[in-house]
């Protein structure tokens, strides 16, 4: 990790630290009042309540990618860590499996191979571009496939496809961003998810990139060395 990534994720660190405590008071005492004040605060006293509730849980959700971000900021290859995406895959389904039942997924995996990083490393991948795509899913009921394939120089394709809402061509590069939402506020999150897979592939030495267009589902891409 170089000199300005360390800085950087020892800054996220004491902010998410410094801000989660006074966020949770919100929360608390926002409850509460609702609580204490059921059924006499009218519409609009109500409608605000709520509006402070649904603030409270967007700043969690933002803290939450911080931290992750945090994490990504501090991985780098370690030629003596390899683990199996299989192990990581069935690790990261069972942790979804109530998000998998609900919105009556399928997800598979093909030829998943061991390659050189940790296990805890391929769950953090697997669980933002899984994630991601039973977030943005079309109508229809979603199905993801993840698959990987050897390539020259030692090195792994995993490829993670979904037949979800897709996005602009033009967009594909963007969203590894950090804090990019193409869609907006439409769908939850705070749009770290990308910029952290991006930051874990390039320490090991690998690429990542996406594939899409409107209505037609998504492929992302990303290369590790070999165990």
């Amino acid at each position: 990790m170089n000199t300005q990534d360390s800085q950087w994720a020892d800054f996220l660190d004491r902010l998410v630290h410094d801000l989660r405590e006074p966020l949770r008071s919100v929360g608390v005492f926002s409850e509460l009042l609702a609580e204490m004040a059921a059924g006499r605060l009218g519409d609009e006293g109500e409608q605000a309540l709520g509006e402070i509730l649904g603030g409270a849980s967007k700043m969690g959700i933002l803290l939450q990618g911080l931290s992750g971000y945090s994490m990504a900021l501090r991985e780098s290859a370690d030629s003596g860590s390899t683990a199996s995406l299989q192990s990581a895959f069935k690790i990261v389904i069972a942790e979804l499996d109530d998000r998998i039942r609900a919105s009556n997924a399928t997800v598979t995996a093909v030829n998943l191979p061991e390659v050189n990083a940790g296990l805890q490393t391929l769950m953090l991948l697997l669980r933002n571009l899984i994630g991601n795509a039973l977030r943005f899913r079309s109508e229809a009921a979603p199905v993801i496939r993840v698959s990987a394939t050897p390539e020259d120089a030692g090195m792994w394709a995993i490829q993670v496809e979904d037949n979800g809402i897709g996005i602009a061509p033009e967009d594909c590069e963007a969203i590894f961003e950090p804090f990019m939402r193409v869609e907006g506020k439409k769908y939850a999150g705070a749009g770290l998810g990308l910029s952290i897979c991006r930051k874990i592939v390039e320490a090991h030495g690998g690429t990542i990139r996406m594939q899409s267009s409107p209505d037609r589902g998504s492929t992302c891409t990303f290369t590790l060395p070999e165990a």
